[in-house]
């Protein structure tokens, strides 16, 4: 298991959040990513994974492809509210 599966089975299975860079393929660029929750990790129909969940508070659903992201840091989001 490399680092970044590792990551985001951190996230998942402990209730993190992940920052990461995010390759996007049709421009080349790479841009900061975050996920608040990791609520999904799953396969599509090309056996490649996708994980998801929320990137903000209100509630905005997101799959990012696993093979596509970068500098993955799982971390704990608090809330203040």
């Amino acid at each position: 298991m490399d680092r970044i599966q590792k990551a985001v089975g951190k996230a998942f299975f402990q209730g993190y959040g992940l920052m990461f860079k995010y390759h996007k393929i049709e421009t080349g660029e790479h841009q900061q990513r975050m996920l608040l929750t990791v609520s999904d990790i799953k396969y599509n129909s090309d056996d490649e994974i996708l994980v998801g969940g929320c990137i903000n508070t209100d509630g905005d659903y997101r799959q990012f492809f696993m093979e596509n992201m970068m500098s993955v840091r799982p971390f704990q989001y608090v809330s203040i509210d």
